[in-house]
């Protein structure tokens, strides 16, 4: 497992890596989507987090009553994470959120991720660059059509995720089933 540390605080890399996509896709929506869908955005990735975060109670409860400061440095693991995003989808259909909106939002998401573990992991190479320039391109090709987009940036995900050997991996669901449920929220409307 990657860590990182943070003063004395020690961490999985991933949870700041999140947090830094999560703040970028605030950022990225606050800057070209409005004030009020970013902060729908901001919303939802507080509820991701917090669920994440706290479903330690839900996962590990005798772990938080033996040592409550793990509530500090652990998270709900793989089936908190899931939880979180379930509630943060649930969310953004409860709120009505556009549709074109949250896609162009999940890809931001999908674009800084990656790049973030890389960097804080310490194990950034040149393909994590061509991953994320060729992420980057979904903004181009959104304009013809999302839905095509948003297929096209999740195989180009999965493309770099099998050269690592994670294709089976929770990442890899979890690009799937978001992609899905925004292409599928999408025919909806």
């Amino acid at each position: 497992m990657d860590v990182i540390q943070i003063g004395n605080v020690t961490l999985p890399v991933v949870q700041p890596a999140v947090a830094l996509a999560l703040f970028g896709t605030w950022l990225y929506a606050r800057l070209t989507l409005g004030k009020a869908f970013s902060e729908q955005v901001s919303s939802a990735a507080f509820l991701f987090i917090a669920v994440w975060k706290l479903s330690i109670l839900l996962f590990q409860f005798e772990l938080v009553i033996k040592a409550p400061l793990s509530l500090l440095y652990f998270n709900g693991g793989t089936n908190g994470f899931i939880l979180g995003i379930m509630v943060a989808l649930a969310y953004m259909g409860m709120k009505k959120m556009p549709a074109y909106k949250a896609a162009l939002a999940w890809a931001v998401v999908v674009a800084i991720y990656p790049l973030a573990f890389a960097l804080l992991s310490g194990s950034w190479t040149y393909w994590d660059g061509i991953q994320t320039a060729g992420s980057v391109l979904f903004f181009f090709v959104a304009k013809e059509g999302v839905e095509r987009a948003l297929i096209l940036l999740l195989f180009w995900q999965l493309l770099f995720l099998s050269a690592d050997g994670d294709v089976f991996s929770v990442e890899a669901m979890v690009y799937t089933l978001v992609t899905a449920y925004i292409i599928m929220w999408r025919k909806k409307k």
